[in-house]
């Protein structure tokens, strides 16, 4: 993973893909994603973001994983949680009794480290893999999910001529090409999200899609 890149924008504070408050589709599908009770969700490249504090109201215990330190020390300081760090292999484990945190590269995660999950929410993680990459990182993510697991997935997709990311454009012909292999996939919703800020980009469509997988 192109670990410059992100270590500047989380320096330089560019990080529009942080939302200030918990992700609205999140809210909206939640059952979906519990719909197991599920004793632990997991969520790749989590970044600082809300979703994860809100997660844990409503099961034992969050699992992230985030490539740039600053996030997740950000994400502990500004939501005040207590945790203690120490080392996990190649990672940096930043733990607490209802949020865990797996500092560095997603794929030096591994089976070791946590038992395979119920849930998995990938809010912002497929959008930033580098495409050459995301073949990869669907196989490595999928090792995670339990048969008969849940998946939700929000992606984005715009004409990647006019802007070239990250976040990146990821096709719902890739997704399906990438997923339906691994269990029964469905598109939940479709948004056109473009707003001036897009636009300033370039971009004249901007398409959020929600999918959610059922693991075989």
């Amino acid at each position: 993973m192109f670990l410059n890149q992100w270590e500047s924008r989380w320096e330089e504070g560019r990080i529009g893909f942080h939302l200030p408050e918990v992700n609205s589709y999140l809210l909206r599908y939640s059952g979906v994603l519990l719909k197991q009770a599920p004793q632990s969700v997991f969520v790749p490249l989590c970044g600082k973001t809300l979703d994860l504090p809100w997660l844990a109201g409503r099961t034992k215990k969050v699992v992230g994983v985030e490539l740039i330190r600053k996030a997740v020390e950000d994400f502990y300081e500004e939501n005040k949680i207590t945790h203690l760090i120490h080392q996990a292999g190649k990672l940096q484990l930043y733990s607490n009794s209802s949020i865990d945190i797996f500092q560095g590269d997603f794929f030096d995660l591994n089976h070791e480290h946590v038992a395979p999950f119920k849930a998995i929410y990938d809010r912002g993680s497929i959008v930033a893999i580098d495409p050459p990459e995301r073949e990869k990182y669907v196989n490595h993510l999928m090792s995670f999910l339990e048969p008969g697991g849940r998946l939700l997935l929000i992606t984005l997709e715009y004409d990647q001529k006019q802007m070239t990311g990250p976040p990146f454009s990821v096709t719902a012909n890739e997704i399906e090409m990438l997923l339906a292999p691994f269990g029964i996939l469905e598109l939940l919703e479709t948004n056109d999200i473009l707003d001036d800020r897009l636009r300033n980009k370039g971009l004249d469509v901007t398409l959020e899609r929600v999918f959610q997988l059922v693991k075989n």
